[in-house]
């Protein structure tokens, strides 16, 4: 999933009220830039970012396909046998089944053989062919939530089919948002935003009592935006494939690939920012919506309790829907 918002901070400070701070950190996690911004007194502040970067960087270190020594490497190199998680990492497979069974498949973390296939995890854009019918064929048994097992009472995790493999990265930062919240809340802090990417969770309001207010991206103008949606104690991730894609033979494939059929999603849809009551519903819902396309984004919107901003491509360049009841102003 690929999600760039703009952070409109400079609309959310414009003076300092007595006693109190606005305490901004960057650093580099989860493979893009994170940021936290904090509104309390200093010294809190700075004790509560820190914490909650190193909060990030220990769960970095179990959700990351590419990290050796993460329970995600550990259950895709298990060949089939059990593998005891622990409840946390048990707690957020047993909610990607769950997202995975309501979107019909759209969304799910068995995907890893055909993002491989495709050559996702090449770090470089290489020349290559399309993948052969029969090989997508092939790597598209593997995938289906419904062959994770999960032991609630051992919290052990077991993949069906030795060669399957799981891909986190549709849901693991949005969790790892929500866990970094866990921790400034911790803290004592009741005002403050933390962003991984894109992944965005909104903790009460600005230094002003504004809400935060961020900007979505045009897909189609690069350093432009749509629009921006004012929020507080919310969640918003964005999906889309403009800028991550693979050509083959001068035709673009995007990133984001359609877990039912083995190949990347062909859409008029360009982007997808889901609001949702958590880091973790958003992050994996914007994926599942681009995959499903507008007109099946309601009711999945609904059974979550989540509301989106769907930008479509038109004959005359882009549409916005946008959900009932969610502020947005462009």
């Amino acid at each position: 999933m690929y999600l760039i918002f703009f952070l409109f901070s400079f609309l959310l400070f414009p003076g300092c009220a007595q006693e109190m701070e606005t305490i901004k950190k960057g650093e580099f996690v989860l493979g893009t830039l994170g940021e936290i911004i904090c509104v309390a007194e200093k010294a809190t502040c700075e004790t509560a970012i820190e914490k909650a970067f190193r909060e990030i960087k220990k769960l970095e270190n179990l959700f990351s396909y590419f990290s050796k020594n993460s329970l995600v490497r550990q259950l895709n190199n298990a060949q089939g046998k059990p593998i005891s998680v622990g409840e946390e990492f048990f707690a957020v497979i047993k909610k990607a089944k769950e997202i995975s069974k309501k979107t019909g498949g759209a969304f799910d973390i068995t995907i890893s053989p055909l993002l491989k296939t495709w050559g996702f995890y090449e770090k470089e854009k290489p020349i290559f062919s399309e993948p052969h019918s029969e090989l997508i064929k092939e790597k598209l048994s593997l995938v289906g939530s419904e062959k994770i097992i999960l032991d609630e009472e051992k919290k052990s995790i077991v993949l069906k089919d030795k060669n399957m493999a799981i891909d986190l990265g549709g849901i693991a930062k949005g969790y790892i948002v929500d866990r970094a919240v866990k921790v400034m809340r911790d803290e004592g802090i009741k005002n403050a935003l933390v962003n991984l990417g894109g992944d965005i969770f909104c903790l009460g309001k600005g230094e002003n009592k504004s809400f935060w207010r961020i900007g979505i991206q045009d897909p189609l103008n690069a350093g432009r935006i749509v629009g921006s949606l004012k929020l507080s104690d919310k969640a918003v991730a964005t999906s889309g494939q403009y800028e991550n894609f693979r050509e083959i033979g001068g035709k673009k494939f995007g990133h984001i690939i359609d877990p039912r059929s083995g190949y990347p999603v062909e859409t008029d849809v360009l982007s997808v920012s889901v609001v949702a009551e958590d880091c973790l519903t958003a992050d994996a819902l914007a994926t599942a919506i681009f995959v499903l396309g507008k007109e099946k984004a309601e009711p999945i919107l609904k059974e979550f309790r989540a509301q989106a901003v769907i930008i479509t491509r038109t004959g005359k360049g882009r549409h916005l829907w946008v959900s009932s009841g969610l502020e947005f102003s462009d």
